[in-house]
């Protein structure tokens, strides 16, 4: 059996929401098993409500919750009894155990991830990859996404070796197109940081693509993003941003007369619902922070249960495809400035 670590504490939707992805993913995979991390109290009539198979089940008491309004840097020390602390410290110290998944305070899951599990030697810096559906059907995967905003030279090229290496162990890309996120796609175009990190991508044994404007983010022609955490978090989140509003209005559109209405009900309605689902971000599970010791995935903080789901399966595929291993053996830095 695969066990993962679940912080059940920190997700705005609660505890319900979760156990009910957590009865989804053992659903589709016999090989899983969940360690719930949170109040024993408040998990166990919710567990007996939606009849969650026991036997695939533990749970480890913790009554704290680091919130977004606590100091991501300080309350890993002060809350020991907390959800996120008590479940690192089980992924660290037991073998038993694959990964650890949280929709808490995403400061507080990155710092004591980096502080209690550790980085791989070599990393300079874990970075959050998050992912895309992209315009073909396909996935892309930001990294970094927001875990590093003000980012060194160097650390660029080691998000695109994890990136690379993640989108090959973990959804079967062959050879993952690189991109380097910049404000055109000529080899001159960028600021300071990107024009000192296109020539080092260029000489890495990856497939680099050269730099990428952000209307392509969406275009299927790469699978990794490169950038700093500050460009990824703004790139993630004005491209989600841009595609609810999408969302939103198309529905407003086919709303506003009774011949859209007709026509939806009619033509269009498998479509608008294949469409929807290829869009909700919910879907692609939560975003890996890669370089670690082991597997952690931050989810969103209004993850529901698909996205609980869908982030207990991806550590298994994790899990089964070596990823840790995988980067571990693909580090190439300057050890004296670790």
């Amino acid at each position: 059996m695969l066990k993962v670590v679940l912080d059940v504490m920190g997700a705005d939707k609660g505890i319900t929401e979760i156990i009910k992805g957590v009865n989804e993913a053992l659903n589709l995979d016999a090989e899983l098993g969940v360690v719930l991390c949170g109040d024993k109290d408040a998990l166990s009539p919710v567990l007996a409500e939606l009849k969650t198979d026991s036997s695939r089940i533990e749970i480890i008491d913790a009554k704290e919750v680091i919130t977004n309004d606590d100091s991501p840097t300080t309350s890993f020390r002060t809350k020991t009894d907390s959800s996120v602390v008590k479940g690192l410290n089980a992924l660290k110290t037991r073998d038993d155990l694959c990964g650890f998944i949280s929709a808490g305070s995403t400061g507080a899951v990155l710092t004591a991830a980096t502080f209690i599990i550790g980085r791989i030697k070599g990393i300079y810096r874990p970075t959050l990859a998050a992912q895309l559906p992209t315009a073909d059907g396909k996935i892309v995967s930001i990294v970094d996404c927001g875990a590093n905003v003000d980012s060194k030279v160097e650390y660029l090229p080691q998000y695109a070796m994890m990136g690379s290496i993640y989108m090959n162990s973990v959804y079967g890309v062959e050879s993952p197109r690189v991109g380097l996120v910049s404000v055109g796609t000529e080899d001159s175009k960028g600021n300071e940081l990107t024009k000192a990190v296109f020539p080092l991508l260029q000489a890495m044994p990856i497939n680099f693509a050269g730099n990428m404007e952000a209307r392509d983010t969406l275009s299927g022609q790469y699978e990794v993003l490169v950038c700093d955490g500050f460009v990824g978090n703004i790139l993630l989140k004005s491209t989600e941003g841009t595609a609810k509003m999408m969302s939103g209005q198309v529905k407003a559109a086919v709303k506003s007369r009774i011949w859209s209405k007709l026509a939806y009900v009619l033509f269009m309605r498998g479509a608008f619902k294949k469409l929807k689902k290829t869009m909700d971000y919910h879907a692609m599970g939560g975003a890996p922070l890669l370089g670690l010791e082991k597997i952690v995935i931050k989810c969103h903080g209004s993850a529901n249960s698909v996205a609980i789901k869908t982030a207990l399966l991806q550590t298994l595929k994790m899990t089964r495809g070596g990823l840790v291993e995988k980067i571990r053996a693909g580090v190439v830095s300057d050890k004296s400035e670790q």
